[in-house]
């Protein structure tokens, strides 16, 4: 089951948003492929990448495709090269299904799949220039993007 939650949200979940949302300062993505960088975490995340599974850790490049998995009590702080920021809470699996910013061109995408688990997400560039090209894939619906935050819980 899917939620939208406006207020309601586990404390840790808050605490690595606010925690991120304070310390934001867009990373240099000069030329790389990455997306975006691992800002904060507490232990117990991994990321799967082209099939290999790997700790999560603060700089960790994002791509993609990537599966961020966090266990009982982690929680993962994002950046996003657009400026978007995302917090998973404890017990979140979280895919990247695409992610494209071109904004000169106005070719941009922010599509992901919440399977389960607790996500906040405040939208960056990508959310302002096309709101509808920000999803939010659940087991049971597709959230789009209406304004600039979202909160979701998928049980």
């Amino acid at each position: 089951m899917s939620k939208i939650f406006p207020f309601s949200v586990k404390k840790h979940i808050i605490a690595i948003f606010l925690g991120v949302v304070a310390t934001v300062q867009l990373p240099a993505f000069a030329d790389e492929n990455y997306i975006g960088i691992v800002k904060t975490y507490q232990p117990l995340a991994t990321v799967l990448h082209s099939g290999t599974e790997s700790t999560v850790d603060v700089g960790v490049k994002l791509y993609p495709g990537d599966t961020l998995v966090t266990q009982s009590d982690a929680a993962v702080g994002i950046i996003f090269m657009d400026g978007s920021v995302l917090s998973l809470g404890s017990e979140t699996r979280f895919e990247i299904v695409d992610f494209l910013f071109k904004p000169a061109e106005r070719n941009v995408s922010f599509i992901s799949k919440v399977s389960k688990g607790t996500v906040a997400f405040t939208s960056g560039a990508i959310g302002r220039i096309s709101p509808e090209s920000v999803k939010f894939i659940t087991p049971t619906s597709t959230l789009g993007l209406h304004g600039t935050k979202v909160l979701i819980e998928v049980k």
